[in-house]
């Protein structure tokens, strides 16, 4: 069985988008928006 474990995603720090350099934003490519990052314990 394996436990997960959720936390704030560390690319866009749980907001789901990230600020481009150039003006805008988009969904964050890690997370796909949520938020939170899923780690699996064993």
């Amino acid at each position: 069985m394996t436990q997960t474990n959720q936390t704030v995603c560390p690319y866009c720090s749980g907001n789901g988008y990230v600020q481009l350099i150039l003006g805008g934003s988009e969904t964050c490519y890690s997370c796909s928006g949520k938020g939170t990052a899923v780690k699996d314990k064993q």
